[in-house]
């Protein structure tokens, strides 16, 4: 059960209780996805490239959770801050059908339209099937997390980060046990690579998703499932959803969908090798830094977590004023971790992306991907000391259920100075890699400061869902 005491604990006491159950959580989930990519860069770049073209598509097929989550977090929020927590828990069950509903849409769209999308990326010969496998097989799992997704935001729109952590742990950990089983044949189990870890996280994902509906079954968080058939979810609520939600999925999906677009111009910048062979060494760079960013998504996943079921639930209370001090001291916290992080990324950044390329082939073309990767990390860490920014107020504006101020910061960081950055920089002054680099740096500084500016004027105070 949740901790929080509005009333007589301080500010960082509360955030603290938010954020350390979805850092911890973060840490563990994105355990299993280092070790995935670990274990995969014993395979080759080819392997390691599939993936991430197909990690490209999960990552914006997250997106599309906004359209439930965002809303629900917004709701509960408000209603569990006021007292109403019948109502709170209606919402909740609302939310649940309509995430069924994404997440059967969004499996059979995979599945039926991989082939095409994984295209997109322009890959070689040798990464085109381990893409689309990759990412048909995981297609199922993926609707899984959907389910799970949703029933985490009810929880933590209650105030709760831990019951979803405990769960989302559970099943990274089997994920990690089921890869060293299924990539490489371990216990006598069939060696399926790059398939193999599409497998292991399906069947993982199924299995937590099943422990975390059995949470929400017997109340061990702060909401139950009592009432859920009497609930039912209704046109209206559906619009609810989106008001709320699609401004939220446009800011999700622009990161990863530009991301395609980067990807594409990262794969354009091919190496030809003596023998004719063309390689993706900008590609594999761009894959295995962001590789090492998993190391600190613990980040992004505790501050966006605590400022909105706080922001929400002192809305709730008609406490406004409190609710603008939380936003503020969860940035003071992500300002000083995210420092810590960008000196990481400069000094170690490059034995950091060794951990993920230790299947080298040739010494000199490994050296010139680790070189690359570590002028990536150092971009990006530079970048994210003001992009901390849009996830904090982000997440603040998440709690009041004003979606758009993050939306268009996205929108414009992305579409209107990242792309034509990278592509200025790729095709008329011949950057090479830090063509991608200076591009997304540049769209960082931009989204944080934009977002931070348009919290400053206090609309989202007035918000109505």
């Amino acid at each position: 059960m949740t901790k929080l005491d509005l009333e007589k604990k301080s500010v960082f006491y509360n955030i603290w209780q938010l954020a350390w159950p979805a850092a911890l959580a973060a840490i563990l989930g994105n355990l299993a996805n280092i070790v995935d990519r670990i274990f995969i860069g014993g395979l080759g770049l080819a392997s390691i490239n599939a993936v991430s073209f197909a990690g490209n598509i999960i990552w914006m097929s997250f997106a599309v959770t906004e359209l439930v989550t965002a809303g629900t977090i917004a709701m509960v929020s408000r209603q569990w801050g006021a007292g109403k927590f019948e109502l709170a828990e209606a919402d909740g069950h609302r939310a649940l059908k309509f995430g069924m509903m994404i997440a059967l849409g969004l499996t059979v769209l995979v599945v039926v339209m991989a082939p095409w999308i994984i295209s997109l990326f322009d890959p070689t010969a040798a990464e085109y099937p381990l893409a689309v496998d990759y990412l048909r097989i995981f297609a199922p799992g993926f609707g899984f997390i959907v389910i799970a997704i949703t029933i985490h935001s009810v929880f933590s729109g209650s105030g709760d980060t831990r019951t979803g952590m405990w769960a989302f742990a559970g099943f990274n950990l089997l994920n990690i046990f089921l890869d060293w089983l299924l990539i490489f044949g371990n216990w006598g189990f069939p060696a399926m690579g790059v398939r193999g870890a599409a497998l292991a996280s399906t069947i993982s994902s199924i299995l937590g998703t099943l422990l975390i509906i059995v949470a929400y079954r017997r109340k061990w968080s702060n909401v139950s499932l009592k009432g859920f058939f009497k609930n039912k979810l209704h046109l209206e609520d559906i619009k609810r959803f989106l008001r709320i939600g699609l401004p939220a999925f446009g800011h999700g999906i622009t990161r990863p969908l530009t991301g395609i677009v980067m990807f594409r111009i990262a794969s354009s910048l091919k190496t030809t090798l003596p023998d004719g062979t063309e390689v993706n060494l900008v590609v594999g760079a761009f894959a295995i830094g962001m590789s090492v960013l998993a190391f600190g998504q613990f980040l992004g996943a505790g501050l966006m977590a605590a400022p909105a079921p706080l922001v929400g639930q002192f809305l709730g209370r008609s406490q406004p004023q409190r609710a603008k001090e939380a936003a503020h001291k969860v940035t003071l916290v992500g300002l000083g971790v995210q420092a810590l992080m960008t000196i990481t990324f400069i000094l170690f950044g490059r034995q950091l992306a060794m951990i993920f390329l230790h299947n080298p082939g040739s010494a000199e073309l490994t050296n010139r991907v680790l070189d690359m990767a570590h002028r990536y990390l150092i971009f990006i860490g530079l970048g994210a000391m003001v992009n901390v920014m849009s996830w904090t107020y982000g997440g603040a504006f998440r709690g009041a259920g004003d979606t758009k101020p993050p939306m268009w910061g996205a929108l414009l960081a992305n579409w209107l100075i990242k792309i034509p950055t990278a592509l200025l920089c790729a095709y008329v002054f011949h950057l090479n890699d830090l063509s991608v680099w200076l591009a997304v740096c540049f769209s960082q500084l931009f989204e944080g400061a934009y977002v931070a500016l348009q919290f400053r004027r206090d609309k989202w105070m007035e918000a109505k869902i």
